[in-house]
């Protein structure tokens, strides 16, 4: 099973969805994701903890710019969206390849980091994705989408 980054987020951060989260990720099914969930669930605990009042990019950049405390937070919390994600018994793979991805978008009409999500899933030979994120409706004739919010 492809685990996306709504699932992990909303088993890190106590939400609504957090009991759905963590059923997925305590099902004894096989779970992988990948770089681009990564980088997707890093920016939002970058944002959420350095910056909660606003939670904007462009002001990120500048706090890591000028605050080397901010910097050595940052490294922290990349370690501990790494330990969380091995903890959870996920297994962190590389993207698909971009000519999979370019085939992908043409037909789903699924932004970036979705459409790489997709066809990585799919180059991995996941029948299952995992998500909370509604985007993904759209290719439930590809994958299974769990936990059944397609």
């Amino acid at each position: 099973m492809f685990v996306d980054s709504s699932v992990i987020l909303n088993a890190i951060f106590e939400t609504q969805l957090t009991e759905l989260a963590r059923k997925v990720i305590e099902s004894n099914e096989p779970k992988i994701t990948s770089d681009t969930v990564i980088d997707e669930v890093y920016l939002v605990v970058l944002k959420k903890v350095l910056l909660p009042e606003s939670r904007s990019t462009r002001g990120l950049k500048r706090l890591l710019k000028k605050d080397v405390k901010a910097r050595e937070k940052a490294g922290e919390l990349l370690a501990l969206v790494l330990g969380s994600i091995h903890a959870m018994g996920i297994v962190v793979v590389g993207d698909a390849k971009w000519d999979a991805v370019g085939e992908l978008v043409s037909e789903y009409g699924l932004l970036s980091h979705d459409v790489r999500i997709l066809a990585t899933a799919i180059e991995y030979g996941c029948e299952r994705l995992a998500t909370l994120d509604d985007d993904f409706k759209v290719v439930k004739d590809l994958v299974k989408l769990v936990p059944g919010n397609g």
